[in-house]
């Protein structure tokens, strides 16, 4: 039985082998797919599609009297898996390979949950049509939705035609489990793409008064510094180059939006994610959940201990 040291532990790269997609047919679904099936051609992984669809009981009833209602379910069925051609032609033309295709008659988070579960999904993408602040009160998004639900790595596309590949990998960076999990993933995404950039970003709170008597914001800041260069040096074996790295004062979802708009180019911004329960995240929030209602850039959150095999 092989026996790997920590830091050889840390430097296998991450192996993407079943990428799922969620697609509605929409523009944003579409930008999902380009980013999707990119990801599985470079990486060698089989791209998997599902959707779904759900009419409220008026509307089958709406249908019944002219085609009867099993003959309505039939319809909404035989127009979705149609999407569904159409979306595996759009993947085949991009030069990567479907994995298989997925209907589902259940909310839609429901439903990739399920896949994902049923084809070993080491990643998930999904679109994102970043409703304004109101309406996502009010109705939510499946975007948000599948990345509280699922247990695997979710990617979300936004930011319309051009928001892939990415440029810049900007890595939410806190040194716990998560964190690291969701570093090593990124540095595995961040080696497909030749002329990417990747930079971890550790953001530390303001140093309290009492903190201050003990250790200045510098003397902190170059230790965390420090700790976060020894890091950044294990991940660039998977990565193919250098791994850039900083530290900043503040909030975390801030500073990585900060390090991701000062630069050009598009951006992928990668976060770990504890998984906190509905009621905590509602109290307490979160990185990821800030990012998903502030960001515009295309987001990665890794679920602590969900990376996929290495």
């Amino acid at each position: 039985m092989e026996v790997l040291s920590l830091d050889e532990k840390l430097a296998r790269q991450v192996t993407l082998q079943n990428i799922l997609l969620a697609t509605d047919g929409s523009t944003a679904a579409h930008w999902a797919l380009s980013a999707a099936a990119d990801l599985a051609r470079r990486s060698g992984a089989a791209l998997h599609l599902v959707t779904a669809y759900e009419f409220a009981p008026s509307s089958v009833l709406a249908y019944a009297p002219y085609i009867g209602p099993d003959s309505a379910w039939d319809a909404f069925e035989s127009d979705a898996r149609k999407l569904l051609d159409d979306e595996q032609s759009r993947v085949l033309a991009l030069g990567a390979t479907v994995g298989s295709l997925h209907v589902a008659r259940e909310p839609a988070f429901n439903a990739v949950m399920d896949v994902a579960e049923m084809v070993s999904a080491d990643l998930v993408v999904v679109g994102s049509r970043e409703l304004d602040g109101l309406r996502r009160i009010v109705v939510g998004s499946v975007s948000e939705r599948v990345v509280h639900s699922v247990h695997r790595p979710v990617l979300i596309v936004r930011g319309g035609e051009g928001s892939w590949p990415p440029a810049q990998v900007i890595v939410g960076f806190d040194d716990s489990p998560a964190s690291r999990d969701a570093a090593r993933f990124a540095a595995t995404i961040t080696h497909l793409y030749r002329d990417a950039e990747i930079e971890l970003v550790e953001a530390e709170p303001i140093v309290s008064v009492s903190g201050a008597q003990y250790l200045g914001p510098d003397d902190e800041l170059e230790i965390e510094h420090g700790h976060l260069q020894q890091f950044a040096k294990t991940l660039e074996p998977i990565a193919g180059r250098d791994v850039d790295t900083a530290v900043a004062v503040g909030d975390a979802a801030d500073a990585l939006i900060a390090s991701g708009s000062s630069r050009p180019g598009t951006n992928l911004i990668v976060v770990g994610t504890r998984g906190l329960g509905p009621v905590r995240r509602l109290f307490l929030g979160s990185v990821s959940t800030k990012l998903l209602h502030s960001a515009h850039a295309a987001l990665l959150v890794v679920p602590e201990h969900a990376t996929p095999r290495a």
